[in-house]
């Protein structure tokens, strides 16, 4: 059986040279047999740390030259600050916080590094992987980040946009999806929606799916951030929406279970998945930035992930075509619809 007990690992270590150096506030280290760097702030006789990575999108830290405290760094990828005497992000403002390391110190005055790193909660009641035969778990593309998952008699789906445009008409489906979407988004035992984006919660497609099937299992993950936030706005009638904790196996029947995780640099928000039917487990990361905070289970059977990002939708984009302006504005709204899903995909798609 798997420990699922929690572990300390030991990130950085200074002799009691390096240690009396320490300036008074920021202290930029770094691990010469590890290559990773760490950030000190010094009051006093009183130490913080953490590691020199930014929870937006991993970016290194600087001295922050507007700071005139000396408390504050800033990053190199998108100017987001972090007062390191708090461990708060001050711009943008009330955002996230720091995740601190423990210091300690040893008996000849060295100082040590630690990160605490709770248990796996996939770890919790391991199962062993069985025996499959041919065909009894089937995994079909519809498009985007849209996936059915047949698993023995239940059928998973993920995040379903299959109709209509996403982010006020910027994107557009790449791949169009297969005639019978809406009949296997009716066969769903279960539908999980990873995040509120409207690529991913496409409420064009879920008011078509609610006309035929409203009671369909919904799962969501219980985000800071409500992921159905918009849903009485919506007009969609839906009536078996579940929010679930993170790190809790959801049973589905003997040999179906799934958990849900939230994303490390966005837990307010974006969340993925780990399905594991008869001991084999399916990782779907979606659009998370950092999964679970880097922390994933090995061996998986199979892996979900995305390929682009850094997209927005705006402003848009065309190319392979002899578009001019008048000619743009001389389209109607289905011939400009057409153009957008002919051309306008490599740079905004998401998957």
């Amino acid at each position: 059986m798997s420990s699922i007990e929690q572990t300390t690992e030991i990130l950085l270590c200074l002799s009691p040279a390096e240690a009396a150096n320490l300036k008074e506030g920021i202290n930029f280290v770094r691990n010469k047999s590890t290559g990773k760097d760490y950030i000190l702030f010094k009051n006093k006789s009183r130490l913080k740390a953490c590691k020199n990575m930014c929870k937006h999108q991993g970016g290194l830290f600087i001295k922050d030259i507007e700071d005139l405290n000396g408390r504050s760094v800033k990053c190199t990828k998108h100017n987001w600050k972090l007062d390191v005497s708090s461990m708060k992000y001050i711009n943008p403002p009330g955002s996230f916080c720091q995740d601190e390391l423990v210091v300690e110190k040893d008996e000849e005055n060295g100082v040590l590094l630690l990160e605490l790193n709770p248990p796996n909660p996939w770890d919790s009641e391991p199962r062993s992987p069985e025996d499959l035969a041919f065909g009894e778990v089937q995994i079909t593309y519809l498009t985007h980040a849209c996936m059915d998952l047949k698993l023995g008699d239940k059928r998973m789906v993920f995040d379903p946009w299959l109709i209509g445009p996403a982010f006020a008409r910027g994107w557009w489906l790449l791949h169009e999806p297969p005639s019978d979407w809406l009949e296997r988004l009716s066969l769903a035992d279960l539908i999980y929606i990873s995040h509120m984006h409207s690529d991913h919660l496409s409420y064009p497609t879920l008011k078509k799916l609610a006309e035929r099937r409203p009671d369909v299992p919904i799962y969501v993950g219980n985000t800071e951030r409500p992921v159905f936030w918009n849903l009485n706005q919506s007009g969609v009638q839906l009536t078996n929406i579940n929010v679930v904790p993170f790190g809790i196996w959801q049973q589905v029947d003997k040999n179906l279970r799934f958990m849900i995780l939230m994303d490390g640099v966005h837990p307010e928000m974006d969340t993925c998945i780990i399905v594991e039917y008869k001991g084999h487990k399916i990782l779907n990361t979606v659009d998370c930035t950092r999964p679970n905070g880097g922390r994933l289970p090995m061996k998986v059977a199979l892996m979900m992930s995305d390929f682009a990002g850094g997209a927005s939708g705006f402003p848009m984009t065309f190319s392979g075509g002899k578009f001019t302006g008048n000619s743009l504005y001389q389209n109607d709204a289905k011939e400009l619809a057409w153009h957008f899903a002919k051309c306008c995909v490599n740079q905004y798609k998401d998957n």
